[in-house]
């Protein structure tokens, strides 16, 4: 096996254990709706109405927690060693919540599995980001968060056939099944090259960056704020904050802030609302429960599709399109389409949901140098929940004060618009300038390589 096909191999485990990683969280994301009917019928439990919204609650606070958690945890202890943690924490604890006796250990254990939760997305995003190749960024990115989905579409489709007969336990006992990863991870999820080379680990960095067929001049290069400033390097965790918001990053950090709150709150608000939303529209339930399952797999399809067009197009332009789509298809939606026409529309939300904050990550993830990458990502998935918080929220006030059908989706399609013209205003980043420049610098060295003659040594 030549050295460049073992680098590919080698790199696949990325994608491979980042999608099966995510794929996890996607599973718990669309369970806990599944068991809701079942944990409300359980009288051992005794879960009121109220502590229901409660348990749904815990679960996107804690995700919340684990994003803010990252943003600081990531880029001091290493990429790798906070999700293998985060994986392990959230496995285990649904693994335990099979076994909960109460509503008040659940509501603990549903915290418990939102911080892992939400501690493995920016840090799967920031390892797809910075083993990619340069021009597969979005592309490898949508491929690793595919998985939430068709963790997602594996929940919905496995709650049928499961929750009648073995009870609410057996879906967190599969979930509790993901702690299998932990040993995988161990042996092939990389180390950030960034992380080894902040915390001086040089060696390990080149060892790392061979195995994986890149190059460690591009990581020395675009990870220094100012090159000849080595006590800047030395006191590396003292600057991730201030590095975030440097270097004219400031206005676009903070409308990256924005532009993820209403996506996530478009996504969350959609989740728990949609099938509701389509049965008082005189949707049969089959459809209305039917259009998760059409949800999810949009979004696994989505995401892919807009992965390759942000490489293509750019991932600005791309996003931008992204939010526009999703606004349409919520006003398509108020005019009761066909079911047909319904859960095309449907299709496309999953792709400017779940997908739309999938390539917003790889946006992001390429916004910053890659030394403060997961401190970014982390910042603004954690901030970014707070639109996820208040998603069923914002739209249940709306249905408790009588608004109409239509005026439903309006209040959805209302944040996409936001959205898009937030987007719109992200400033060009100097970080994305400065490696486009370097990937301009590597081919011409290339070609240049091509032509010079080789040393006979290196043929030997």
């Amino acid at each position: 096996m030549s050295p460049s096909t073992r680098s590919r191999s080698i790199s696949i485990w990325v994608i491979v254990l980042s999608f099966a990683v995510l794929m996890a969280e996607g599973f718990d994301l669309a369970m806990f709706g599944s068991v809701l009917p079942s944990l409300r019928a359980d009288a051992d439990l005794g879960i009121t109405p109220e502590m229901a919204g409660y348990l749904g609650s815990a679960g996107v606070f804690g995700m919340l927690v684990g994003a803010a958690l990252t943003a600081f945890l990531a880029d001091r202890y290493g990429r790798r060693v906070v999700t293998i943690a985060a994986v392990t924490i959230f496995s285990s604890g649904m693994l335990l919540s099979a076994f909960a006796g109460n509503a008040e250990v659940l509501l603990t254990l549903r915290l418990i599995v939102g911080i892992g939760a939400g501690a493995v997305m920016p840090t799967c995003a920031a390892t797809l980001l910075e083993f990619a190749p340069q021009h597969r960024k979005a592309l490898w990115t949508a491929i690793g968060f595919s998985g939430v989905g068709l963790g997602g579409v594996l929940s919905g489709v496995m709650s049928l056939f499961l929750v009648d007969d073995y009870g609410w336990q057996s879906m967190f006992l599969i979930g509790g099944l993901f702690l299998i990863l932990t040993p995988f991870l161990l042996w092939r999820f990389p180390e950030s090259i960034s992380f080894l080379l902040a915390s001086g680990r040089t060696e390990r960095a080149m060892t790392v960056a061979q195995r994986h067929g890149l190059s460690i001049e591009e990581f020395t290069q675009t990870d220094s704020p100012n090159s000849s400033d080595d006590k800047e390097e030395e006191k590396p965790q003292k600057s991730r904050l201030k590095d975030v918001f440097g270097e004219g990053r400031a206005l676009g950090t903070l409308l990256f802030w924005i532009a993820t709150s209403v996506c996530l709150l478009v996504n969350f608000g959609v989740a728990a609302w949609l099938p509701d939303l389509l049965n008082s529209a005189g949707y049969p339930l089959s459809i209305a429960l039917g259009s998760m399952v059409v949800l999810k797999t949009g979004a696994i399809i989505g995401t892919l599709f807009g992965g390759w067009l942000a490489d293509a197009f750019g991932q600005k332009r791309v996003v931008l399109c992204i939010y526009m789509l999703t606004a349409v298809s919520l006003l398509l939606l108020a005019l009761r389409p066909g079911v047909a026409f319904a859960y095309l529309l449907i299709a496309c939300l999953g792709m400017g949901t779940t997908g739309l904050q999938t390539l917003i990550n790889a946006y992001v993830g390429s916004y910053y140098p890659a030394r403060v990458r997961a401190t970014a990502l982390g910042l603004n998935l954690s901030i970014g929940r707070i639109g996820g918080i208040l998603g069923p929220t914002y739209l249940g006030l709306l249905v408790a004060g009588g608004i109409t059908f239509a005026g439903k989706f309006y209040a959805l399609a209302i944040p996409a618009i936001i959205g898009a013209i937030i987007i719109a205003f992200v400033p060009a980043s100097r970080a994305r300038a400065t490696q486009a420049a370097g990937a301009l610098e590597t081919e011409d060295d290339a070609e240049v390589a091509v032509d010079a003659p080789r040393p006979e040594s290196l043929h030997n």
